[in-house]
């Protein structure tokens, strides 16, 4: 399955498309047995089976989640700081200087404020804005990155070790891809990332900024090979959290075991990593297929039954 071709983001920010792109999300996931992969590095997964949802600062693409800052209105947002303040100016003045005229104070005041305004920087405004929603976002959202392509070169050597590892196939249609009674929005839903050079918008107005979903599901087309869907969680609802390098949490998700599907073994996997998840599976997820990804000159790799 590959990315949508990328078309030139509407004015409203991209709703239009992203609504498209959640439709063909579902009906992907009506019409066909969607399963839904996680490359991984290691077998730990098989001793908690918990996945780690990824704040935005910790993820491999240091732009995820940067979106294009536009100020709703430039002029008005100018306007706004000098003039909010200005009955509370007026006030101040009068304390100090109680023997000059009212007429006289706010003719001088609003003087002031009409200065201020015009060295007022509207984009200097929106980076405020920005690193104020980073603050806030960065820390409470956490990313699950998947992908419905268990045959690909580069993510067998990035995320599973150089295929020392493994990749885990999901149920897309399990209760675990399905938002949860009480999730923020956004939250908890199976969705397919939308690859495009055009950053999404997020329009800031005085004292609030609005971003939509696809902020959270919208990648650079150079990614486009990972054909990536994903989920996002509230990070403080997570079952469990870790000390994790460089001062970021690790946050641990439980799944369900029935909601896997499958298990493909890396070739170079060791065969003390490969029992243990077996034993594991023996336990708690029998019903699990076990596969291998296997290297064959000349055509590539295949995945095939064990």
């Amino acid at each position: 399955m590959s990315g949508l071709n990328p078309a030139p983001w509407p004015k409203d920010g991209g709703r239009r498309r992203v609504a498209t792109c959640t439709l063909c999300s579902w009906l992907l996931r009506i019409f066909t047995e969607m399963l839904i992969y996680k490359y991984m590095p290691t077998a730990r997964f098989f001793t908690n089976f918990k996945l780690r949802f990824t704040p935005p600062s910790a993820l491999a693409d240091p732009l995820e989640l940067i979106p294009e800052i536009r100020l709703r209105d430039p002029d008005g947002c100018a306007q706004n700081v000098p003039r909010r303040d200005l009955e509370s100016a007026i006030s101040l003045f009068q304390q100090e200087h109680p023997n000059v005229p009212l007429a006289e104070i706010r003719t001088r005041v609003a003087l002031a404020a009409k200065i201020l305004e015009s060295l007022m920087r509207p984009q200097a405004k929106a980076r405020e804005h920005f690193h104020m929603f980073m603050s806030v976002t960065n820390p409470n959202i956490g990313v699950l990155s998947l992908t419905t392509d268990p045959g690909s070169a580069p993510m067998w050597s990035h995320y599973a070790d150089k295929y020392s590892g493994l990749a885990v196939g999901f149920d897309s249609e399990s209760n675990f891809f399905r938002p949860a009674q009480g999730e923020p929005k956004h939250c908890g839903e199976l969705v397919r990332v939308t690859y495009t050079n055009t950053p999404p918008v997020a329009y800031v107005e005085p004292g609030k900024i609005g971003f939509s979903k696809e902020l959270f599901f919208t990648k650079a087309e150079c990614w486009s090979y990972e054909n990536e869907w994903r989920v996002i969680k509230y990070l403080l609802q997570a079952h469990e959290v870790l000390a994790g390098p460089n001062g970021i949490p690790i946050h641990l998700f439980k799944v369900p075991p029935d909601a896997i599907k499958e298990v493909i073994f890396g070739f170079r996997m060791s065969p003390v990593a490969r029992a243990a998840v077996e034993m594991a599976l023996a336990e708690f997820a029998p019903h699990v297929e076990r596969k291998m990804i296997e290297f064959l000159p000349n055509v590539g790799l295949r995945v095939v039954r064990c």
